[in-house]
């Protein structure tokens, strides 16, 4: 691999650039509402609760991971920090934090192009750069942006240990799996996918030694350990066998209903309601215990789930799989998602198509509707280059392997998420995104001045 140091750190500051640039323009002009979504006044309130405890020096054992149990800890001790160092500007300064990992993304981007065909890397590290879903995820006090840049580590470790597997590769993949796992917990799962994947490519390449074995088991006990310290966590405090809270709450409130919605077009606020009404005349109120409270939700869940047929599941998740990655990020953009209108999923519709259609074509606020719109057609050009990209690589028999592992870990984040659609959840797969992009812009290039020489000729 070879790349020289003035690219990587034009790559890192123009990013970050752009990004601070634009977290800024919104804190000034919205103040802290243009950096915060749904779920971010959560985490800064939890921040600054963590931060007052912290300083009182009443902090001990497990409480070091965190107050809240379905947040995972080194996304709170990030923000925290934040809330330490800034306790009046804790949205702006997380923001701007998670700029810098976001502009360290986009290197990685850089780096892994490099790896696997050097051409790639600039246009590559170009669309990374200039990538709405990356610019806009960045201004947003949510966890994503950090996870994404731990998910694009452990994808360049990968990269380059398939091309040497070496210890400080394994390492990598390690530790960058670790730390996805340390701030979503949906990294978890996938660090047995990628040791099953990097053992099984050596092995059918002939290439797998007993040391090429150890390596990989250090990667796996360095990413496992991170997740071993949470369920230890939750077996010693809540007597839970689980990593996270969060399982029984998503199934019952968010899978079953949209899996209902997609079978018979039941609205997902109709289905929510009931199954939140039929949980408070079962179980009463929300019991201290988080984990008790997912399996109330898991139990509510279950019965309603097995009244739905597997085909509105798949037609669910394949609903949502399309909105993850058709759907444009500047809908997410404070300015824009605060615009009034009725949101995708209180939209009324016969079914599912109906409803897309209706939420699309017949939208009570028509500037909402024309940004969506443009910002629709955006994404589709983005898509064609990307695919002839895809193609382009394909034709390449050295490029396959790395193909091939990010088609799973895409797959794998887009089945993760399952039926709940939003641009926010495509982030940990854009670098990949973006590396195809990056050959796509390449192979027309090369296609155009082609066709130049020949019509010149």
């Amino acid at each position: 691999m070879r790349f020289l140091p003035s690219i990587v750190l034009k790559i890192f500051f123009g990013a970050l650039a752009i990004r601070w640039a634009y977290a800024l323009s919104l804190y000034f002009t919205m103040g802290d509402d243009g950096l915060q979504g749904v779920d971010s006044q959560t985490y800064v309130a939890y921040a600054a609760q963590f931060a007052t405890t912290i300083k009182s020096g009443s902090v001990a054992g497990w409480q070091w991971l965190g107050p809240e149990p379905g947040i995972m800890p080194l996304f709170m001790w990030i923000i925290t920090l934040d809330a330490l160092a800034f306790p009046e500007f804790v949205p702006l300064t997380y923001v701007l934090t998670q700029c810098v990992l976001d502009a360290g993304t986009c290197v990685l981007v850089y780096l892994i192009a490099t790896t696997i065909n050097e051409r790639y890397s600039l246009p590559a590290a170009a669309a990374a750069i200039l990538n709405p879903t990356q610019i806009v995820m960045c201004g947003l006090a949510y966890n994503d942006t950090p996870f994404t840049f731990c998910a694009a580590l452990f994808l360049f470790g990968a990269v380059r240990y398939l091309r040497e597997p070496q210890w400080r590769h394994a390492v990598l993949i390690g530790g960058g799996l670790g730390a996805a796992s340390l701030i979503r917990i949906v990294g978890a799962p996938w660090i047995v996918v990628m040791v099953l994947f990097l053992g099984g490519v050596l092995a059918i390449q002939r290439r797998l030694t007993f040391q090429h074995f150890n390596q990989l088991v250090a990667a796996s006990v360095i990413a496992g350990t991170c997740v071993g310290v949470l369920l230890i966590r939750n077996v010693d405090v809540y007597g839970a066998w689980a990593i996270t809270p969060q399982g029984g709450k998503h199934f019952a409130i968010w899978v079953v209903p949209l899996a209902n919605e997609a079978r018979d077009g039941t609205p997902w606020t109709t289905s929510r309601d009931k199954l939140e009404a039929r949980k408070l005349e079962r179980f009463g109120p929300m019991p201290a215990n988080p984990f008790e409270d997912s399996r109330q939700y898991m139990e509510i869940g279950k019965e309603a789930g097995a009244r739905e047929p597997l085909s509105a599941f798949a037609k669910s998740w394949l609903l949502g799989a399309s909105l993850n990655l058709g759907s444009p990020a500047i809908i997410l953009s404070p300015p824009v998602s605060q615009l009034p209108r009725t949101g995708f999923y209180a939209t009324q519709g016969n079914n599912i198509f109906d409803k897309v259609w209706n939420f699309l074509l017949r939208s009570d606020n028509p500037a909402y509707a024309w940004i969506l719109l443009l910002g629709i057609a955006g994404v589709a050009v983005v898509r064609c280059v990307q695919l002839v990209g895809v193609v382009a690589a394909v034709q390449n028999r050295s490029e396959r392997v790395a193909i091939a592992l990010f088609a799973l870990w895409s797959c794998y984040m887009l089945a993760a998420n399952g039926p709940v659609g939003s641009p926010k959840y495509r982030l940990p797969i854009e670098p990949v995104l973006m590396l195809a992009a990056g050959a796509g812009i390449y192979s027309l290039r090369e296609r155009r001045k082609t066709q130049r020489g020949n019509s010149a000729g």
